[in-house]
């Protein structure tokens, strides 16, 4: 294949790939809850095959983190690709649910910060500030919120460049 992203396919149903997906999802809700960020609570998991409009494509986020969308073929991928896409996916539902409260480190990791620790013109200055990113920041903050709950390093690894826990690299710049 050349390193070319190989297209990963499934014959299971979108109930069956539930059956296998929800209880890690459930897992990795948990540990974002038991972390403090209860809000994750009210966000659905949805089992949808258009999300897998590319090779690489097998997990979304609504911009508002209501719901989390993964593809059936997610249930193909190995156990440790699963936890870190579905966790990847919570960060950004937590970035959307705590609008503004979280930031990227130096060294790329995550940063809280809370409405009352500002003033309301700084606090208005940081979500002009945070709203207007562009996509690398808000993936690398999902990241670092995942790695931050999970206390585990998301890496991206093979030639489709996925989530991974404990592999790969960090995620490349531009990568979509």
């Amino acid at each position: 294949m050349n390193g070319a992203c190989p297209e990963i396919q499934t014959d299971l149903s979108v109930y069956e790939a539930s059956l296998i997906l929800e209880p890690y999802y459930e897992a990795v809700l948990e540990e974002f809850v038991t972390a403090g960020l209860v809000r994750c609570q009210s966000t659905e998991f949805v089992v949808a095959p258009w999300v897998h409009d590319a090779p690489r494509h097998f997990g979304a986020c609504r911009d508002d983190g209501t719901e989390i969308i993964v593809a059936p073929e997610l249930a193909e991928q190995d156990e440790r690709i699963v936890l870190a896409i579905l966790s990847h996916e919570l960060g950004h539902a937590t970035d959307a649910l705590y609008p503004g409260e979280f930031a990227l480190g130096r060294d790329r990791t995550a940063i809280r910060r809370r409405r009352e620790d500002f003033n309301p013109d700084q606090w208005a200055r940081w979500m002009r500030s945070w709203e207007d990113r562009d996509s690398d920041p808000v993936e690398f903050i999902a990241d670092a919120i995942a790695e931050e709950v999970m206390q585990v390093k998301i890496g991206y690894t093979g030639p489709c460049k996925l989530q991974c826990f404990n592999v790969g690299r960090r995620r490349p710049r531009g990568l979509r």
